[in-house]
């Protein structure tokens, strides 16, 4: 969850609020209903009543919707703007929106639930000839010369390890991507193009795409650089491209198994895919290096991934295994209560009872109980329809 920080240094982007405040001016008309998914402290929402839009329904499940609750009634917009806790998935609407306006992403577009939220808003709660912002990400890529990264986050396995194999950390350190920040002249190739999200019709979260470049000058190679450029509406975007405006998504940075000497003119084929797998998303970047391009001289040829970087006990793959017939612990067993009384007929407080009498050695005090029940009750219970905003 992101904390008052992250939603103030989201708001200080420049870059990403003049595309965000250009895109709205241009969708956003007198009386339309506006869909703020992922509103945070709700400055999209602020922004569209400030438009003139009559009503505006903001969509949280962070705390902080309650900041947002705070400064729509600051700014004179409380009874224009219905505030929703929780996912856009379980909310249901009196009348579509006209607009639909969303920042779900993390350094790349492919973060989360973010495609699936936007696919699933665009076909239950965006009116036929409504607007979605955004209307597009196209995500590029280049390979990367980055040694001081390399050796702060990969090397270090090996520069400090004191006479000790750490071999299986750095193997793991290199099949994960992180967040960077590179200078065009970092890049050893030009820009390729990976994939495209049109959110006005994808569907699937998946990701796919093979690239081909020309080294356009030596260097050493650490990796690949990913970025995306993002258009709101037609005409309107921004791009977290190195050397492009700073703005607070940064670069993902996928690095090699081995940084590789390039010379001008070596050929680097890679195929990244990206798999929505149980609420994440895992990677997977093969790549091939061949010097001037020729098949019988390769440089490298990495295969890398997730799978390669999980860190997992024998005792969990046994626990995963299709075979194994799993028996609840008392966590679980105390979960199975909550759950069974969240019944609509039972208060929390009622439930906290009956789980502290149940497992009293557990919870020695009710509030201890009444905070787990509370939890569940925050992540499972049933949202409210909205209803309509009252009439003038």
């Amino acid at each position: 969850m992101y904390s008052l920080s992250d939603y103030g240094s989201m708001i200080a982007d420049e870059v990403r609020m003049r595309a965000y405040v250009a895109a709205l001016e241009r969708s956003v008309t007198p009386g339309c209903t506006v869909l703020d998914i992922g509103t945070g402290t709700a400055m999209h929402a602020l922004l569209a009543c400030q438009m003139g839009a009559g009503h505006v329904y903001a969509v949280e499940p962070n705390d902080a919707i309650q900041v947002g609750r705070e400064l729509a009634a600051a700014n004179g917009f409380a009874d224009r703007i219905t505030f929703v806790q929780d996912v856009s998935s379980r909310l249901s609407l009196p009348q579509r929106a006209d607009v639909v306006v969303a920042d779900l992403r993390g350094v790349l577009p492919l973060f989360g639930r973010h495609i699936e939220t936007i696919a699933d808003t665009r076909r239950r709660l965006l009116a036929p000839s409504g607007t979605l912002i955004p209307v597009k990400d196209t995500m590029l890529a280049a390979v990367v010369e980055a040694g001081a990264v390399y050796e702060r986050k990969v090397e270090c396995w090996t520069i400090h390890a004191r006479g000790l194999n750490l071999a299986a950390a750095r193997r793991r350190e290199t099949n994960w991507w992180w967040k960077e920040r590179f200078t065009p002249d970092q890049l050893l190739t030009a820009p390729r193009h990976w994939a495209t999200i049109d959110y006005t019709v994808t569907e699937c979260p998946d990701a796919r795409g093979e690239l081909t470049w020309v080294a356009e000058r030596a260097g050493t190679a650490h990796g690949l650089a990913l970025w995306f450029d993002t258009e709101l509406v037609p005409g309107i975007g921004f791009s977290n491209a190195p050397g492009a405006p700073k703005v607070i998504y940064g670069q993902a940075y996928f690095p090699f198994t081995e940084a590789v000497p390039i010379a001008q003119g070596d050929v680097v084929h890679a195929t990244v895919e990206a798999r929505f797998l149980g609420g994440e998303y895992l990677w997977f970047w093969d790549t091939v290096i061949l010097a001037q391009g020729d098949k019988r001289r390769v440089k490298a040829n990495f295969r890398q991934g997730a799978f390669h970087s999980l860190v997992l006990s024998p005792d969990t793959l046994r626990r995963r295994a299709d075979r194994h017939i799993p028996v609840l612990d008392e966590e679980g067993r105390i979960d199975r209560v909550i759950l069974s009384h969240i019944d609509g007929g039972t208060s929390v407080g009622e439930i906290a009872r009956l789980v502290q009498r149940e497992f009293p050695h557990r919870f020695l005090r009710w509030e201890e109980a009444l905070g787990r029940v509370g939890e569940w009750s925050v992540r499972y219970g049933e949202s409210p329809v909205v209803a309509a905003p009252a009439g003038p």
